[in-house]
């Protein structure tokens, strides 16, 4: 009699099956893309904290990016390589744990910042008793090296830059007030510079003491969330059609849960090994001069390509056009995240971006391509509501999702000091505002959900 074959089940494997089949997500975000100890955290946290997996996916991806920083690029072709700062915006309800969720991600960081801030102190005191026995002492003030960056201006980032050559992140924890702050400092338009950030254009800037500051090969990413209420303020003063708004990576759950609170804390180890594996890939090139230069092997680069060829040419609206030319070029930079987190946990090579990364990035491109259009559907909405007159959107309010002409005529024709707010000939002509209702049948209309 032959032995039994034995079969092992992957824990991990189950867990994205389970998903799979039950979760009624229409947009989930793609786990599977990370090697199988990050996925761990990822449900680690989901089961324990409750954090949404797309905070999460999110939040690991772009600490990643924070990670890897200048140190890293990919040879697409002789004079094209690509960076890997991410534009992140965690999009939210209130009290839907955005800013926890990102603060777990970015544990690693904090930490190395920590131990950056304890160095600086130390050397900082060290400066300051010798300038005290010695004013001609010449022992150079230190510098703070920093990986984020919060409240600051345009002159601050980029001293701030020059300390540290691998890069930083604006780390916001309200994204709708960085938006708000743009042109504070000057009136040119920061979104324009933020364009060129993304793009790793070189940076400069005239010091009131004198001194020029010059990056000529910047790293700025940005991480922060904001309230879907607010999400319209992002395309206000023509950023959603100068290509600002196509750099930005939204992360927006499709179901969200109402968190609980619990005593829940994630299991020791499987932290240890996120914070290990981020840390490595900040020490490992923390010497480093230049970027390495990693070329896409041959299959990869072959399926990239026929992907980006393949793609549609002709779109309904023109934001589809931008978001798609945007997210493509996304697709490198995730290929490279992947492929160096995967280096980092599971030993595999750096020396090329190999398949699976370019298949996982292009999971992701239509992850965020789908939330980018959702985003703008609803800002058009949005703004469609607000050209209403406070009339109309007040019995817009009122109405319920189904009614019947006759209950609409009762709520907006009714009277305030003994005069109807409306006439029946005015709702009738309102209840033709397709943009708002759509009848169902011969007296029963329904409200379209803006």
């Amino acid at each position: 009699m032959s032995k039994p074959k034995v079969i092992h089940i992957d824990k991990i494997d189950l867990e994205n099956d389970f998903i799979q089949l039950t979760d009624k997500n229409k947009n989930p975000f793609p786990v599977e893309v990370f090697p199988k100890i990050i996925q761990e955290i990822i449900y680690e946290a989901n089961y324990k904290y409750q954090f949404a997996l797309d905070y999460l996916g999110a939040g690991i991806l772009t600490a990643t990016s924070s990670a890897i920083g200048n140190s890293l690029k990919v040879e697409v072709k002789k004079g094209w390589n690509e960076k890997a700062n991410l534009f992140t915006v965690i999009v939210g309800r209130p009290g839907d744990s955005k800013s926890h969720a990102l603060s777990f991600c970015f544990k690693p960081i904090h930490i190395k910042e920590n131990l950056l801030f304890a160095e600086y102190s130390k050397l900082l005191k060290d400066y300051e008793d010798e300038l005290k026995s010695d004013s001609k002492t010449t022992l150079r003030k230190p510098f703070l090296k920093k990986y984020l960056i919060n409240d600051y201006t345009p002159e601050a980032l980029i001293l701030h830059h020059s300390n540290n050559k691998k890069g930083l992140y604006i780390y916001v924890d309200e994204l709708n007030g960085w938006i708000k702050n743009f042109n504070r400092y000057n009136s040119s338009g920061e979104a324009e510079t933020y364009l060129s950030l993304w793009s790793g254009t070189t940076i400069s800037t005239d010091r009131a003491s004198g001194k020029s500051l010059r990056i000529k090969d910047p790293f700025i990413g940005v991480i922060g969330s904001t309230q879907i209420s607010v999400l319209k303020s992002f395309a206000k003063d023509g950023r959603s059609s100068n290509g600002f708004m196509d750099r930005l990576l939204f992360v927006y759950p499709e179901i969200q849960k109402t968190l609980k609170w619990n005593i829940n804390k994630v299991d020791d180890r499987i932290l240890e090994n996120y914070f290990s594996i981020i840390s490595n890939l900040i020490e490992t090139s923390i010497d480093q001069v230049e970027p390495l230069l990693i070329p896409i092997e041959e299959n990869a680069k072959k399926h990239l390509f026929d992907w980006q060829n393949n793609r549609p040419e002709n779109y309904l609206f023109e934001y589809e056009r931008s978001i798609e030319i945007k997210l493509q070029q996304y697709v490198i930079r995730f290929a490279l995240i992947l492929q160096s987190i995967h280096y980092a946990a599971n030993k595999n090579t750096l020396d090329k971006i190999e398949l699976f990364a370019v298949q996982g990035g292009i999971k992701l491109f239509q992850y965020f391509y789908n939330n980018a259009i959702k985003v703008r559907q609803e800002i058009i909405k949005k703004a469609y509501v607000e050209t209403l007159t406070e009339l109309q959107k007040t019995i817009l309010e009122e109405l319920d999702d189904d009614f019947t002409t006759a209950e609409g005529l009762k709520i907006a024709c009714k009277k305030v000091n003994d005069k109807p707010r409306i006439s029946k000939r005015q709702f009738y002509t309102y209840l033709k505002d397709s943009k708002l209702f759509k009848k169902v049948s011969h007296g029963k209309y329904q409200k379209i959900n803006l």
